[in-house]
């Protein structure tokens, strides 16, 4: 059974850094592994926009991981 996308999508966003980590490591290995987060670009260029510089990070450390 695979990750559940739209949960560790969610935790991105989480006030706890390590959570929030985590579930970008959990992504960024199913990005190398399919394109399953790939329908979540138009939210990860919205993370651009966020005053938070983690989430920031996070949303462009995804879009870079797609880019194939």
């Amino acid at each position: 059974m695979g990750i559940n996308i739209e949960d560790n999508f969610s935790l991105l966003f989480d006030k706890n850094n390590n959570t929030a980590y985590k579930a970008l490591q959990t992504l960024q290995k199913e990005c190398e592994e399919s394109d399953k987060v790939y329908c979540y670009m138009d939210k990860l260029a919205d993370m651009i926009d966020n005053d938070n510089s983690y989430i920031r990070t996070r949303g462009l450390t995804l879009i870079a991981y797609n880019a194939k």
